[in-house]
């Protein structure tokens, strides 16, 4: 008789240890921390926005997040009355819950450095193409000067044909290396 009874209370012992069965209507654990995320971010939308403008998109975002975990205020209200009778599971879901939010925070941060470092890269080029234009103007601002100094330079002046003498001929072959040295230093600019 006494084993019978030893028997008996292991027994509801063990049923009650084992009585991790939650009520009708509780989300469990991991559904209740993606719940209370989405929950979590949309308040943040929420208060966000202008009150009297966005009711509805606030009542679209509640419903979406019903609709996609198959449950209502009332089974999130439930779930969180039954989690909040264990305050170390419900503290453990919540060091749970800011980490997620933490890493959407991340991902949302990342994703506006990498479109920040876009725009710069744009606005970067398309400095670099009005610079380019303006050199190219610059460049064919400071040809067309450098032919008109060319043409200048260039000319022959015309020397009447008469006698020459020594002096005159070795004065002309000094004038006419001194018009090549500067059409060999004009095309090097050019050229540049």
């Amino acid at each position: 008789m006494k084993r019978l009874l030893l028997l008996f209370f292991v027994i509801i012992f063990l049923n009650a240890c084992e009585s991790d069965d939650r009520p009708e209507g509780v989300l469990e654990k991991k559904t209740m921390i993606e719940v209370l995320t989405n929950v979590h971010l949309a308040d943040g939308y929420a208060s966000s926005l202008y009150s009297h403008s966005s009711r509805n998109t606030i009542a679209a975002m509640y419903g979406s997040i019903y609709k996609k975990y198959n449950t209502d205020s009332l089974g999130i209200r439930k779930s969180l009355e039954y989690y909040s009778r264990n305050p170390a599971e419900l503290k453990a879901m919540y060091e749970t819950i800011v980490k997620n939010l933490e890493a959407l925070e991340k991902e949302q941060r990342l994703i506006e450095e990498k479109k920040q470092q876009q725009e710069q890269d744009a606005y970067n080029k398309q400095q670099q193409r009005l610079a380019q234009q303006l050199k190219l103007k610059k460049d064919s601002l400071r040809n067309d000067s450098l032919n008109k100094q060319y043409i200048k330079i260039d000319t022959f002046k015309v020397i009447p044909v008469k006698r020459w003498t020594f002096q005159q001929m070795l004065e002309r072959e000094r004038m006419r290396k001194q018009d090549s040295v500067r059409r060999d230093s004009m095309m090097k600019a050019r050229i540049k």
